[in-house]
């Protein structure tokens, strides 16, 4: 309980001092968690990325999940959440910590991968610069590979219209027990 107490007061922290970068005033809940990652095709999915990992509620459960071969794109953009990231997984040999989201391509040549499995994100595009939300989800576009997929939560339905215009197949599910509820997209072309 202690560290879930942590956890919590260091988001809300985070989200105090910079709203902008932060969408949420808690970390997501175990039913939010659930609904995002019970749509990843654990078996197959060697290459996944997290865009906007905050306290790294789903990185705990990507790497529980992942196979021990999946190499994992972590990305927040806040030093001091990076620094919970990084102190929880230390030596995972397939995790690798990055800070900006609009890098994706990038990182993925660094680290020899072709094609994205799946795609996690907790980003608060409805709060992000416009450009830099069509930036990110061209270059999550250009790196999924062909039937990858793209779950993301957000808060409101804004997104969906710009995620069906983007996407081919969309599944939408809402999350009542989170804080605050949240709509889960998962998208594939």
């Amino acid at each position: 309980m202690t560290s879930k107490l942590k956890e919590g007061f260091t988001f809300l922290k985070r989200f105090a001092k910079e709203p902008g970068r932060i969408g949420s005033v808690t970390p997501s809940s175990k039913f939010l968690t659930k609904a995002m990652l019970d749509r990843v095709d654990w078996e197959n999915a060697k290459y996944i990325a997290e865009l906007g990992a905050g306290t790294g509620v789903f990185t705990r459960e990507i790497v529980r999940r992942a196979r021990p071969d999946a190499k994992i794109l972590v990305f927040e953009i806040d030093p001091a959440l990076q620094k919970v990231i990084r102190d929880e997984h230390p030596h995972h040999e397939g995790l690798s910590l990055h800070s900006d989201a609009q890098e994706l391509r990038k990182y993925m040549t660094e680290k020899g991968i072709d094609e994205l499995d799946f795609v996690i994100s907790s980003l608060p595009f409805t709060v992000l610069p416009p450009k830099m939300t069509v930036r990110i989800l061209n270059g999550v576009l250009e790196c999924l590979k062909p039937n990858g997929h793209f779950v993301a939560y957000q808060y409101s339905s804004i997104m969906k219209h710009v995620l069906k215009k983007k996407f081919s197949h969309m599944k939408t599910r809402f999350v009542l027990l989170n804080v605050p509820p949240a709509f889960v997209y998962d998208c594939w072309r």
